[in-house]
């Protein structure tokens, strides 16, 4: 028995824990594949997206410089006037206002733009005289403390037309004290004339670039950086991530947009993306942990499914067994009851598990099987007379038909010969035969409206002329079958209802035709029609069980057509008081 309960135990703990370890380890599996596949190239598509973004920024930025070339290329005339005003030893007061327009035109940008820091404009002459941005009016080399620019516009004088260094530039305060401001510094060389050249020095504030890096959604730990041909760092973010010396190196030399580098104890993968304009490399590099972030929340999520899984199964195994193993006694108590021929104990059980249902099942053969014996034997009485009842019904039929011929021919030796009462007897054998004839359900049209016929006869001869019926429809429609006595009732309705309560001759109308992919079967009379109180109660008891003495054709024509076709056919009823009736029936054709 304890061999046993072990088996159920472990049985059960594997039914409650499959089904719940399965799916976690499915989708567990699945989702780190689908993570570990798709997770870079969307971080890849993301980083490119932001990559460029930033790019068109930050050369928009510095298209103040473009600016102001395109304005000295427009303006030569001014600018060599400019020269000519820095050679001569002191500038006359038309020279001045001269040099006002031009101000004007540095100290726009420089004003209006918080990420300029000061722009300069040199001009080859003898004083080594320069306009800033910073100070009013001309200033030589030496008189403010930022010169180290001259130095790099001489070695790049006749090589490069644009280029960038980083540098911290001295500045003079209110207190006649030095700051330093770091800024990066962009070069343009210009020339006016084919002996007149210049540049025009442009300082960006660091600071302002890196707060505009700042503000980008970046994953945990992302670095956004600028590096110029020479592997330095124009600008970057807040990151902690730094950039080793040789990953700078395969990013100035890439030619790829994505790079998996592998630091010492981490992975990174570097985006870039390349600058022609300025010679800029725009880089974004993430680290490892960043990259699976998702899948490593997943897998922790994962792994206290599965523990809780775990415990809930432990859990219900244990209930399940425990009730196995007290249906199982009890099920052992009345086998041994049973066998020994002793009174079955009294147990009473719950639920609907398998042992459950067996000990009831057990307890209900062993009550209801003298029940049982008792139900068979008048199930047997049953069977035998409805045999009888079905075997003395088919002598009923050949009784009437009999008895009918009888009469036939008492009437037709009366009068030595055919006369009205024969003809009514005839024409009744025929509508019985028809009605009892072993062929149920459908039969074609025209043997319907034959059989029809014999029963308008006979009505004929009760009635006389108070009616006429005639019939319209095509010879064609022959064809088609129909529900066996299907007009009998519906006349039968119209002569019933149309005669009783008025003397004026009733008209009755059998129209068929062909209605899409059905057959429309229409009974029309003139009668004295039915009030809208009782139209409404007919139109309820034609979809309830009960029946209407009054309607009893109708009623069971309704319940035979929707055996017979169900919801294809249609049955509808329409009537005016003191104009008739009309009664409308669709079957689908056959």
């Amino acid at each position: 028995m304890i061999t046993t309960t072990v088996r159920f135990f472990i049985k059960n703990l594997l039914t409650f824990l499959l089904p719940m370890l399965i799916p976690l380890v499915v989708l567990g599996a699945l989702s780190t594949f689908l993570i570990q596949q798709y997770v870079v190239h969307g971080i890849n598509s993301n980083n490119m997206n932001m990559l460029k973004q930033t790019k068109e920024n930050i050369e928009l930025l510095f298209n103040e410089q473009n600016s102001l070339n395109l304005h000295i290329i427009a303006s030569t005339t001014q600018f060599m006037n400019l020269k000519e005003m820095l050679n001569k030893p002191l500038p006359s007061a038309e020279d001045y206002q001269q040099l006002a327009v031009l101000k004007n035109f540095i100290d726009s940008p420089s004003i209006a733009s918080p990420y300029i820091d000061s722009i300069y404009i040199y001009l080859n002459n003898n004083n080594q005289r320069y306009i800033s941005s910073v100070t009013g009016g001309f200033i030589e080399l030496g008189e403010d403390p930022d010169h180290l620019w001259y130095d790099s516009y001489l070695k790049h004088e006749h090589h490069e037309a644009i280029w960038t260094e980083s540098r911290v530039v001295p500045r003079y305060n209110l207190n006649e004290e030095i700051e330093y401001a770091d800024v990066i510094t962009m070069y343009r060389n210009f020339k006016v004339s084919d002996d007149t050249r210049g540049v025009i020095v442009l300082n960006i504030k660091r600071e302002y670039i890196g707060r505009r890096l700042n503000d980008l959604a970046t994953a945990e730990g992302q670095l956004l950086a600028v590096i110029d041909q020479q592997g330095s760092v124009i600008f970057r973010n807040n990151s902690p991530y730094e950039l080793r010396p040789e990953e700078v190196e395969e990013v100035i030399s890439s030619k790829s947009n994505s790079i998996a580098t592998q630091a010492p104890n981490d992975k990174a993968l570097i985006n870039l993306i390349h600058s022609k304009i300025y010679d800029w490399t725009f880089i974004s590099v993430t680290p490892k942990q960043s990259l699976y972030t998702a899948l490593n929340r997943l897998l922790r999520i994962g792994a206290v499914l599965m523990v809780l899984a775990f415990v809930a199964a432990l859990l219900l195994a244990f209930q399940l067994t425990k009730k196995n193993y007290l249906d199982l006694k009890i099920i052992m108590s009345i086998l041994g009851a049973a066998e020994q021929g002793k009174p079955l104990p009294l147990h009473h059980t719950k639920g609907n598990s398998v042992y459950s249902q067996i000990i009831r099942r057990l307890l209900q053969n062993f009550i209801e099987h003298n029940y049982i014996r008792v139900q068979l034997s008048e199930s047997q009485y049953k069977t035998q007379a409805a045999q009888f009842a079905a075997l003395q019904s088919q002598l009923n039929p050949h009784f009437l038909y009999n008895t009918l011929e009888t009469i036939h021919w008492k009437a037709a030796g009366y009068t030595k010969g055919p006369n009205e009462l024969t003809s009514i007897v005839e024409h009744l054998s025929d509508i019985l035969r028809y009605s009892l004839d072993e062929q149920n359900g459908l039969v074609p049209l025209n043997v319907e409206i034959a059989n029809t016929k014999s029963y308008i006869a006979i009505q004929k001869t009760r009635y006389g002329e108070r009616f006429d019926l005639w019939w319209e429809y095509d010879a064609e429609l022959e064809k088609y079958q129909v529900l066996k006595l299907i007009f009998q009732p519906l006349i039968e309705n119209s002569l019933q209802h149309g005669l009783s309560r008025s003397e004026q001759k009733l008209a009755v109308k059998i129209k068929i035709q062909r209605c899409d992919n059905g057959l429309r079967l229409a009974v029309i009379d003139n009668g004295d029609g039915i009030s809208e109180e009782r139209m409404v109660k007919l139109r309820t008891r034609l979809f309830m069980d009960s029946t209407d003495a009054n309607h009893i054709g109708l009623i069971n024509t309704q319940r035979r057509i929707q055996l017979a076709y169900g919801h294809r056919s249609e049955l509808h009823i329409k009537s005016k008081p003191g104009w008739g009736t009309l009664i409308d029936i669709t079957l689908p054709i056959s």
